[in-house]
């Protein structure tokens, strides 16, 4: 009888405990019931698949904050199982629960890979693989969290295999660039949480393995093997790594966070049974290995003369200090990266990662001592059955799977269904989020067309926050106007002239998104079009909070969007006489002018131009009479200019010889990589009303384009393909040696 194949068996029980674990979204309606999936994933899903319709990439996201970088959002993913699923399948939903049940499947198999190849026991590697699965980290973060987090995660395994792999084998070249490439995927598959925690176990690993009589061969190894691995991750995911970096120094990650935020919720003594040993009956994060496999840790540290026993007992010693928020913590918050991270609970990864292997050499050194039992002999494969029961059953059978949800369709949140009747392009806001920064329907709204004024995800801009802050506190529908909201969807009534009720829809409480379906709807009577030529321009110049304030103000005055654009600036001295003669009128803040200016004013004035405070007749102040009267004599009605084409990353609107200020109400002149060309030719574009874009047409007939293309992503794509181009030919030509070659092998 022909002898089963361990490694097929083992793949096969692998891949039914998956199964098994995650058997609730495996029918056609169901998606895993976490908010993350429903509403994150869903959103970046399908503006992945509509911008590969449209053969781009989603550099941009036209529906939430009223336009938004989205791949230059850390956590979002731009190459993993989800995009090549949506790509391949362009569905959605499928694509999401492919990957998931994929890489929860992947951290089993590498865990498996990597105690095989150290202990050369594989059922020391499935004990090992499927503590890894199902310990308490995952259970109480990771399955409820992004799928980014377990991405990162199940990479874990074949990073340090491959880095192990760099500092003992020959080929170490070779496995240095391995390393590199799967950690450049943890960077693109957006999990950079435990980017900053993997390469930390590899640098401990590297600083450990120099405790040894070679010290200067291996150290001299572990530098150039963990350049190679910082080089290819780096250069692979550049294409991802630079517009996140770019977009971060502009965001509310800005600066670091706070050490409180940094601290989050250490874990604490008194629970640390339930922390680390098991998580039955304890409902706080737990990365618990359960009471079988903590014996079999026991004995893996038994073996302590195992230098590999020593690396993961320090570093679970290590996790659990940095956990607690101890001294370990304070120095961790020093470090570069790991001071933008918050809950230092999470670095209970290490503990989860080091606790499955420690186990599967405790399964070793537990088995090598009862081999002098006849007995054990007789009955060994029982005990490892028995062994895998035990843990099984504690941590799978005795823990709640994963529960699904029904998939909500568009056509199902009826007042999504009447907005999406409507043909103008317009924008929403959700009240019923109460927050600026939440899960506000924008999943639902996007797949029908529809743009949100807030938005989701943990980094934002701040300016904009702000803005939208000032808006729904005053519930100004001029301020909703200016950002092209024709809805508001509320939970309760609202009583607020120039917001009138459309309908009371049905609701849906229980539900995830539950604020999407409202259920009341009203139309914004100040709705303004998303693009439009202003009759009347002010410019506000100076300090730039003060400025912003000003403009606050005004719009919190009788300062009509409809017929004015406000428009924010620096100094007089900035700009040329034949840009102020755009603007009908000039207001000065402080630092706007010093004695050069005076001549610019001037002529300015003598063209016609309004300086207010007007300076050049001696004011300096100006009250808020003097302000309403300024706006009560701006007069006339804007002219809408038509689209002809709108995607995530392109904008094209037809020009028929429009004169004036183009109002856009879209965040392109807030951020770096949008330009804009009328007929080819590039034109500058201004920031204007606190929140959105503004562009001085000069009588031209054609074509202004609008188009995404930041130069942090262009740099990124050609040295990303240069990286990938220059490992293809090296794994060509080490596979080539390998096979026809006497060797292959990179000594140092």
């Amino acid at each position: 009888m022909k002898k089963l194949n361990t490694n097929l068996v083992v793949i096969i029980a692998l891949a039914f405990l998956t199964l098994f674990f995650l058997n609730q979204i495996l029918h056609k309606d169901a998606i895993l019931d976490n908010v993350h999936y429903i509403n994150d994933l869903t959103f970046v899903s399908y503006n992945t698949k509509e911008a590969l319709e449209n053969n781009e990439l989603p550099l941009w996201t036209p529906y939430f904050y009223s336009g938004h970088p989205l791949l230059a959002i850390p956590e979002n993913y731009m190459l993993d199982m989800n995009f090549l699923m949506v790509f391949l399948f362009k569905s959605v939903y499928f694509a999401m629960n492919f990957a998931l049940v994929f890489y929860f499947f992947l951290a089993g198999i590498g865990m498996y890979l990597l105690i095989n190849n150290a202990v050369e026991s594989k059922k020391a590697a499935f004990v090992s693989a499927i503590i890894y699965m199902f310990n308490g980290l995952m259970h109480s973060f990771i399955i409820t969290g992004h799928i980014n987090i377990l991405e990162g995660y199940a990479l874990i395994p074949f990073i340090f295999l491959f880095a192990h792999k760099a500092l003992k084998s020959r080929d170490w070249i070779f496995y240095s660039i391995l390393a590199g490439i799967f950690f450049a995927l943890q960077i693109l598959s957006g999990s950079m949480i435990f980017f900053f925690y993997t390469a930390l176990l590899v640098s401990f690993y590297f600083a450990f393995s120099l405790a040894s009589r070679n010290f200067a061969k291996i150290l001299l190894k572990a530098i150039f093997a963990g350049l190679i691995m910082a080089v290819v991750a780096l250069s692979l995911s550049a294409v991802k790594l630079l517009p996140v970096l770019e977009f971060t120094k502009m965001s509310s990650r800005a600066v670091n966070v706070s050490f409180n935020e940094f601290l989050g919720y250490p874990i604490g003594l008194k629970g640390i049974i339930g922390t680390i040993v098991t998580n039955l009956g304890y409902s706080e994060i737990s990365a618990a290995i359960g009471i079988a496999a903590f014996i079999l840790l026991v004995f893996g540290i038994l073996d302590f003369k195992k230098r590999m026993v020593l690396f993961f007992a320090a570093v679970i010693l290590f996790s659990l200090l940095f956990a607690s928020g101890t001294f370990v913590a304070d120095i961790m918050y020093k470090i570069p990266g790991f001071d933008k991270l918050r809950h230092v609970e999470r670095a209970l990864v290490l503990f989860a990662f080091a606790a499955s292997a420690l186990a599967g050499y405790g399964f070793v050194f537990l088995s090598e001592k009862l081999k002098k039992y006849q007995f054990y002999l007789k009955h060994e494969n029982l005990f490892f059955i028995a062994i895998i029961a035990f843990i099984l059953l504690e941590l799978l059978l005795l823990q709640n799977v994963p529960q699904s949800a029904k998939i909500i369709m568009p056509n199902d949140i009826k007042l999504l269904e009447h907005m999406g009747n409507d043909n103008s392009t317009f924008r929403t806001i959700n009240l019923a989020q109460k927050d600026i920064i939440g899960a506000a329907g924008y999943n639902y709204y996007s797949q029908n067309g529809i743009s949100e004024a807030k938005g989701g995800g943990g980094i934002w801009v701040n300016d904009y926050a702000a803005f939208l802050s000032i808006a729904q506190q005053a519930l100004s529908p001029k301020m909703l106007g200016i950002l092209n909201v024709k809805y508001a969807v509320s939970d309760k009534k609202l009583e607020k002239e120039n917001l009138t009720l459309v309908e009371r829809f049905n609701s849906c409480r229980e539900c995830a998104v539950w604020n999407a379906f409202g259920p009341y709807l009203y139309e914004n009577r100040l709705f303004l079009p998303r693009f439009y030529v202003a009759p009347n321009s002010i410019l506000v110049v100076g300090h730039n909070n003060l400025a912003r304030q000003i403009v606050y103000n005004f719009m919190l005055q009788n300062f009509e969007p409809e017929n004015t654009v406000l428009i924010t600036g620096t100094k007089i001295n900035d700009y040329g006489i034949e840009f102020l003669k755009r603007f009908d009128i000039i207001f000065l803040v402080k630092d706007s002018v010093d004695q050069n200016s005076i001549g610019k004013l001037r002529e300015y004035a003598a063209n016609g131009g309004k300086i207010v405070p007007d300076i050049l007749n001696g004011q300096l102040n100006v009250d808020n009479e003097e302000i309403i009267e300024i706006f009560n004599e701006t007069e006339g009605n804007y002219t809408e200019i038509g689209i002809s084409q709108y995607s995530s990353n392109r904008v094209v609107l037809n020009l028929d010889g429009e004169k004036g200020w183009l109002v856009a109400s879209e965040r392109f002149a807030y951020f770096p990589g949008w330009l804009a060309r009328v007929n080819g030719k590039l034109a500058d574009m201004s920031k204007a009303d606190n929140a959105i874009t503004a562009l001085y047409l000069d009588g031209e007939k054609g074509e202004l384009v609008f188009e995404y293309k930041p130069g942090s992503y262009g740099k990124g794509k050609v040295i990303s393909l240069i990286a990938f181009i220059f490992i293809l030919i090296y794994v060509g030509y080490f596979v080539y040696t390998k096979k026809f070659g006497s060797g292959g092998s990179n000594q140092i």
